[in-house]
């Protein structure tokens, strides 16, 4: 099943609004006490200027700060993070079960801009409020977000404050100032594709190619299962042949027989494969075998004498190459 919709942005608005829900304001009642007030901040994607509009004037000229401060949080725009963008082709988040993986391809960087507008009753509370926020970001703060479903452990996201802007009305009823204070946050955050799922792959087979004349008849030689990790289980492996555990013998028994046994090692997880009588790999051309020489040096010749192949050992500097009753040979050159 594919999931379309991760719910990043409502997670990354969620993880602002908890890191800002504990500030507060401090004043004096008329006994002198010290009182502390807590700043409710609520998400509002309406204009900073409407908080106000939620309360009535007579709310406004109590004095009651159950009204005042009050703080919005609201998205004002999102682009692409273009340098911190890196290969889309990779696999992330990979989760498995007996029966299916689970991945989403990379993630695509945005920057995501918040404002957090605050409406306080006075300067003395907009000072409390700038002093509690602004010191936080040196020079970011790191939140944690589980932003998608597939996810091993949270995302550090980082936050930066860009701007803090100042505003204030004059209420001569209130005798005071209402004094409104802008954040810029911008969030360093990612948008992901769809969660993909595939089915596990549960079985290996290694096929080797069955020489018989010119033509090829394909047979399993190798033939195991894994476990939910991808690492090959023990125990008994089958073969065509009817062998078990990891030794085969006579895999390709034709005229050549250059495979004799194979043998895997489950614990190490290294192939050994024997050929009877070559040192080295061959290759099939026009029907015939090419054998590896058993001995050679750098500078060697391979070319067929109308029988097999045989080297020719190399020259020695200065010499050409020349052809002696049809084959080739080294040679001094002659002067001219």
């Amino acid at each position: 099943m594919a999931f379309f919709h991760h719910g990043t942005i409502r997670k990354y608005t969620a993880a602002i609004l908890d890191f800002f829900n504990d500030f507060e304001i401090q004043y004096e009642n008329s006994l002198g006490e010290s009182i502390s007030k807590p700043i409710p901040l609520k998400y509002n994607s309406r204009e900073k200027a409407k908080i106000l509009d939620e309360y009535t004037t007579e709310q406004l000229l109590s004095g009651n700060f159950s009204v005042l401060p009050r703080a919005s949080l609201s998205l004002q725009s999102m682009s692409k993070a273009e340098t911190r963008i890196t290969n889309k082709n990779n696999k992330i988040n990979q989760y498995k079960t007996d029966a299916i993986i689970e991945f989403s391809y990379n993630s695509v960087p945005y920057e995501f801009t918040f404002e957090i507008t605050v409406q306080c009753r006075g300067m003395n509370e907009a000072s409390q409020i700038i002093e509690q926020i602004a010191p936080k970001f040196n020079p970011t703060v790191n939140i944690d977000v589980w932003d998608v479903a597939n996810l091993n452990e949270p995302t550090r996201i980082p936050v930066r404050l860009t701007d803090v802007q100042i505003s204030s009305e004059d209420y001569e009823e209130l005798s005071t100032n209402i004094f409104t204070i802008s954040f810029t946050l911008s969030l360093m955050g990612n948008l992901y594709p769809p969660i993909k799922s595939q089915e596990r792959v549960k079985e290996f087979k290694i096929m080797m190619n069955q020489v018989d004349g010119k033509y090829y008849q394909q047979k399993e030689i190798l033939n195991w299962d894994v476990n939910l990790d991808g690492y090959i289980m023990g125990g008994p492996i089958n073969t065509e042949a009817g062998s078990t555990g990891g030794s085969y013998t006579n895999l390709i028994n034709n005229s050549i027989n250059y495979v004799t046994s194979v043998s895997f090692d489950t614990g190490t997880g290294v192939l050994s494969i024997a050929r009877s009588g070559l040192s080295a790999v061959t290759v099939d051309i026009d029907g015939r075998y090419v054998q590896a020489p058993s001995s050679g040096a750098a500078g060697d010749i391979l070319y067929h004498d109308g029988t097999s192949y045989v080297r020719l050992p190399k020259g020695t500097d200065g010499q050409v190459l020349k052809m002696v009753s049809g084959l080739p040979a080294w040679a001094d050159p002659v002067n001219v």
